[in-house]
């Protein structure tokens, strides 16, 4: 009885050995690159925003920030003429959406292309995981994946996405300007994932602050308190 269950255990521990073994297959298989961000960098943001619109938007929406918001959140900072332009038709409190329909989205890359409003938040590695799927196109060491489909950072490596910033055979002159593109896209990216980060962030310094110096206050009075026991 002890032989069979020991049996059992071991044929557990090889199903389980290999089932991590294939989905650690499908993840990512190099690590990821680095993105130069700063969510605080107004500059930096404004010109994601303008890659968002010019590349991505051709396929992506971000419905969950209205035109309304790119005049609102002081980190994009937009004049109203700015947002007009940019809005066209479409209510100041509507969410940024791609003229591309869900049907011809599925149609053309095989699966609806997903919105990116959430996008960092969603992805282990957030930033770093947009930079490099940017940045991570390359052709098929083993010519079985398309040109254009192969992505060194997606997990499994075919990707149905476009080379959205041509990165695939660009001319080495052309490197640091796309890499500078995908980082402020990914700098954009991750202030939409969470538009009132800076401001918590900021709010959380000043709350620690008056916690400390209460705790200073609460110290000095126990000592003037106690100062006459005897222990």
């Amino acid at each position: 009885m002890k032989l069979k269950q020991l049996l059992i255990a071991v044929g557990t521990l090889m199903v389980l050995s290999f089932s991590q073994s294939a989905l650690a297959s499908e993840g990512h298989e190099a690590a990821l690159k680095h993105a130069k961000i700063d969510v605080t960098d107004q500059a930096q943001i404004r010109r994601g925003l303008t890659v968002f619109t010019d590349v991505c938007m051709g396929c992506h929406s971000a419905t969950y920030v209205t035109y309304k918001g790119l005049m609102d959140y002081p980190e994009i900072g937009l004049s109203r003429e700015e947002v007009d332009e940019l809005r066209g038709d479409h209510a100041m409190t509507e969410g940024i959406r791609t003229e591309l329909s869900l049907e011809d989205g599925e149609a053309s890359y095989g699966k609806v292309p997903p919105d990116l409003s959430v996008i960092v938040a969603a992805r282990r590695g957030g930033a770093n995981y947009v930079y490099s799927i940017l940045t991570g196109f390359e052709n098929d060491p083993e010519g079985k994946i398309p040109e254009g489909n192969y992505n060194e950072y997606f997990p499994g490596h075919r990707i149905a996405m476009p080379d959205p910033l041509a990165w695939l055979d660009h001319e080495p002159e052309d490197t640091a300007q796309l890499e500078k593109d995908a980082q402020d896209v990914s700098a954009f990216l991750a202030f939409i994932a969470d538009p009132h980060q800076n401001e918590r962030r900021a709010l959380g310094c000043w709350v620690l602050g008056f916690l400390l110096l209460l705790t200073l206050v609460l110290w000095r009075l126990k000592v003037e308190v106690w100062k006459d026991v005897k222990h």
